[in-house]
């Protein structure tokens, strides 16, 4: 059986391993993100420059790979991009705190290095009410971005967009879809059981997701796995079936 959505691309994060890199290499994953950097702003499981090319490197050149990182400071993200420097880079910290100015110096430093612009999305917040926000900042970074990853923001958390576990309001999807010609990737609380009806919904370039196709913490090994093979293979699956 062909599938429905072959051209969509799937994206996975919440890698902490090799083995989780490679089993969602094999699952079909076309990316693969980590969380990178020097300075530690997303947690324990945030990897160097360093331990990022170390698992990149032994995927299939097929993969993207996507280094993500909230940092607010651009010469820290130069820094970074100096000891390693992925396919694809996701800026997933506020918008409030880094400018499209900002973006231009790194598309300066690094003109292959492809920009994944994050777009934050709040959960539980009508679709009415944040829609100016969200098109203004469309057309902020639209001309800089090469993907914009459409991703669900706590309005109660200052730490960056996404890795909620949280869905918010898929009109929205739609509606950046329909107002922009970058390739949008949709995220937020999307899994098996609810990634067909969101592509049915929004007809987007890619779907994302973290926290439900990971492994609860309470159930990981110190240092293991973070991500669940069934929960990534179901992912997967639904979205090239929907």
């Amino acid at each position: 059986m062909s599938n429905k959505n072959a051209g969509l691309i799937t994206q996975i994060y919440g890698i902490r391993t090799l083995e989780d890199a490679l089993m969602c290499a094999e699952l079909g994953a076309d990316h693969i993100g980590i969380e990178f950097g020097e300075v530690k702003r997303t947690g324990p499981w945030q990897m160097s420059g360093e331990e990022a090319k170390a698992i990149f490197d032994q995927l299939p050149e097929s993969v993207v790979k996507i280094g993500l990182t909230i940092a607010p400071d651009v010469d820290e993200i130069l820094n970074d991009l100096s000891i390693y420097c992925p396919d694809v880079l996701h800026l997933s910290g506020n918008v409030e705190d880094f400018s499209p100015e900002k973006v231009k110096r790194i598309r300066e430093a690094f003109p292959a290095l492809r920009i994944m612009q994050a777009l934050p999305v709040l959960a539980g917040v009508p679709y009415e009410a944040q829609w100016p926000h969200i098109l203004k900042v469309i057309r902020d970074y639209e001309s800089l971005s090469d993907f914009f990853l459409i991703d669900t923001k706590d309005p109660d958390s200052d730490i960056g967009i996404g890795v909620t576990g949280l869905t918010h309001d898929w009109r929205i999807d739609r509606a950046i879809i329909e107002a922009t010609a970058v390739p949008c990737i949709i995220a937020g609380g999307l899994d098996g059981d609810n990634v067909a009806e969101a592509i049915r919904m929004t007809k987007p370039y890619g779907v994302d997701s973290n926290s439900r196709t990971s492994i609860p913490e309470s159930m990981r090994e110190p240092g293991g796995n973070g991500k669940d093979p069934e929960k990534v293979k179901a992912f997967i699956e639904a979205a090239l079936n929907a």
